[in-house]
């Protein structure tokens, strides 16, 4: 389980400087606003229209869009134009927090052009901020700079006073915003270098205590990231040296123990590590903070597991497993409603976090919890509860997969709609050219002409566009099908039955081994099946580890090497995913199963000419027999992995210069006699 990943996430996401309670989030009171609302007529009454909206936007979804839709309606009969532009503004806030990221880009959009046409540069640049922030969510981090950017250079125009349009706070937030985006990119210098500039522009214009210690904490995680440990510490410490001046604060400040904990066990100072846990742990679980009691809690077992204390992990981990189980019934992150306005994770005092966020978060931690509590019973040599809980790690896993397709699905409409957008209005503003310069002087025909050709050419570059989206939605549903096949229902049922077997026979190292051999292979495939390239070493070892599982499957009716050339660097050179592995299930299913004697499979990588040789070779009853076995017994049967394989190929040889080849040879003695099957891919290099 790559916890140190997940803990340096959570290092870069806690402090983001994004957008009274939110700081960069205007609310008003509610029950103020509906009091004065009866007496109100005109423009008075579509603001406070418009203020019940945003201020409700993260609480009541229906009433929040009644009232927006009441404001917009107002506003267009009496010609208001920053009413109608704020109501478009509230409409991009509500489906933000809903995680409707295509409908908030379109209102956003609308309320940008409206304010830049009333001149309200300072509003249009904090609308690009709500554009980018958008992205971000829609983890579109392209768009998130260019908007960001867009919105500081708003900020730094004059307006027609001469003045500065934004104050120092509003380009602070702007850099702070886009500090976490180039974080999460993985350009962690860039990163450090706003950190450190945000933070120094924050002490000179005197922001309050709780950002210091955010930016502060933000600037030692840049400093972990880029594995500059002594000063992490520093800034960690500089953090937790700020005084205990409000809830929010001192709550903040046990995130940052809970993270140096983590660091100082990544460093293998236990005892230290240990002590911020614990600390962490004892707070949380007193005031009744449920997440990150769980995240200290497990984090505590789980280190205790791997220092062999385990009892201590034992109680740990059972408590972690109570306060999971206590989240899921109330489906909070909180035990007392009373304590929910206050801030743990840092986002809250810019921008409420969107409730799919929150449901991911809580799952990623069930998740290493439930793996935690596997390692446990396995060392424990409790092998049925071992499996108990690897069952409940792999549903928990399945649940946080669902939640992250849905959610990129929500992505990929957001890229497309954005650039669909962006395409609309650049073929707009071409056809008004057009319309003007005919307006203009009718001898312009050929700079007609000409703009026409632009307008082709640009829907040309649409088509291209909506292609490629095609083609990478056909590449996302190609590897679910890919994977379903590695991962067939007999194979699974065979790999348990083989565990359960080991467990009736009491063997409990074959148990563990095969469950290990075979949770592995699940979690490889997993990840797998979401990247287009993995390196050599990762495809090796996947290989490797499903021929094992067959071997037992198939008691050992089969021996198998795997030949790899020198030349090949295995950790950088990239490779396709999952090719092989369809392959060697032939091999064995209809090759090699039928014959009488022990057979044999032979996996090959050689350099030729800047290609990767790759090649499957088995020494099986041959296709043309296996074909008469299969039709026997199935006359309807496909060779779907195969299909699927070639299927795929096709796909990613769209988006290359130098073509995939794949190609099956029958082995023949001279005789004429079936020797086996070699199948041969040529694969051109990829570099990491």
């Amino acid at each position: 389980m790559p916890r140190l990943q997940i803990i340096l996430l959570f290092f870069l996401f806690s402090c983001q400087v994004f957008s009274q309670k939110y700081i960069n989030l205007k609310t008003y009171n509610v029950d103020s606003l509906l009091a004065i609302l009866p007496g109100q007529t005109g423009k008075e009454r579509v603001n406070s229209l418009n203020y019940l909206a945003v201020s409700l936007s993260f609480i009541d979804y229906d009433q929040s869009m009644l009232y927006a839709g009441q404001a917009m309606d107002l506003a267009k009969a009496l010609n208001y134009g920053k009413g109608i532009a704020d109501a478009f503004r509230n409409y991009g806030q509500i489906h933000v927090f809903q995680g409707s990221y295509p409908q908030a880009l379109d209102n956003y959009l609308q309320a940008l052009s409206l304010f830049e046409e009333l001149d309200d540069k300072h509003t249009a640049g904090w609308v690009c901020y709500e554009i980018a922030k958008t992205h971000y969510f829609a983890s579109n981090y392209e768009k998130t700079i260019e908007y960001g950017n867009k919105a500081l250079e708003l900020f730094r125009g004059r307006n027609r006073e001469g003045a500065t349009v934004g104050t120092a706070r509003d380009t602070i937030y702007m850099h702070g915003a886009l500090a976490e985006t180039y974080a999460v990119m993985g350009m962690h210098k860039k990163t450090l270098e706003k950190d450190i500039l945000v933070l120094d522009l924050m002490k000179k214009n005197n922001f309050n205590n709780i950002e210091l210690m955010l930016i502060t904490f933000h600037a030692g995680a840049s400093f972990y990231a880029i594995n500059e440990h002594d000063s992490a510490k520093v800034y960690f410490s500089k953090s937790l040296a700020y005084l205990d001046e409000s809830l929010n604060l001192k709550t903040l400040k046990y995130r940052n123990m809970l993270h140096l904990g983590w660091l100082y066990y990544n460093e293998g100072d236990v005892d230290s590590a240990l002590y911020y846990l614990r600390t962490a742990d004892d707070f949380y679980t007193t005031n009744g903070f449920l997440y990150w009691a769980l995240a200290a809690s497990t984090g505590l077992g789980y280190m205790y597991c791997e220092n062999s204390e385990f009892y201590s992990a034992e109680k740990h981990l059972q408590k972690s497993e109570r306060i999971f189980n206590e989240m899921s019934e109330k489906n909070s992150w909180y035990r007392h409603d009373s304590i929910k306005h206050i801030a743990t994770y840092g986002l809250e005092l810019y921008f409420p976090i969107p409730p799919v966020k929150l449901k991911e978060m809580t799952w990623g931690e069930g998740m290493f919890m439930y793996w935690s509590l596997y390692l446990l019973r396995s060392a424990q040599n409790r092998t049925a509860e071992a499996l108990h809980y690897h069952i409940a790690y792999s549903d928990a896993r399945d649940t946080l997969d669902k939640l992250q397709r849905n959610r990129e699905i929500i992505e990929m409409q957001t890229r497309y709609e954005s650039e669909r957008k962006d395409q609309q209005i650049q073929t707009l503003s071409l056809e008004n050219e057009l319309k003007a310069s005919r307006l203009q002087q009718n001898r312009y025909f050929l700079f007609g002409s000409a703009g026409l050709s632009v307008m082709i050419l640009m829907l040309g570059f649409i088509l291209f566009r909506q292609n490629k989206l095609k083609t990478e939605q056909q590449m996302m549903v190609l590897q679910q099908r890919l994977f379903r096949s590695q991962m067939n229902p007999h194979f699974i049922f065979n790999s348990l039955a083989s565990i359960q077997n080991f467990i009736v026979k009491q063997d409990s190292r074959k148990a563990n081994i095969f469950l290990s051999k075979f949770s592995e292979l699940v979690r490889s495939n997993l990840d797998n099946s979401t990247q287009e390239y993995i390196t050599f070493d990762k495809e090796i070892s996947t290989i490797q580890n499903y021929l094992e599982l067959q071997k037992v499957r198939y008691s050992d009716k089969f021996d198998y090497t795997i030949d790899v050339d020198e030349a090949i660097d295995t950790e950088s050179l990239m490779i396709p995913p999952m090719l092989a592995q369809p392959v060697i299930e032939n091999a064995i299913e209809h090759g090699i199963r039928h014959k009488e004697t022990i057979g044999k499979i032979i996996i090959r990588f050689h350099l030729k000419d800047n290609t990767v040789m790759f090649e499957v070779e088995d020494d099986g009853i041959g296709r043309e027999k296996a074909m008469e076995i299969i039709q026997k017994q199935d006359k309807e049967h496909k060779s779907f992995a195969t299909a699927i394989t070639r299927e795929r190929i096709q796909v990613l040889n769209k988006k290359l210069k130098k073509k995939i080849s794949m190609n099956i040879l029958d082995l023949k003695n001279e005789k004429d006699e079936p020797l086996g099957t070699r199948v041969m891919f040529e694969i051109p290099v990829t570099v990491q």
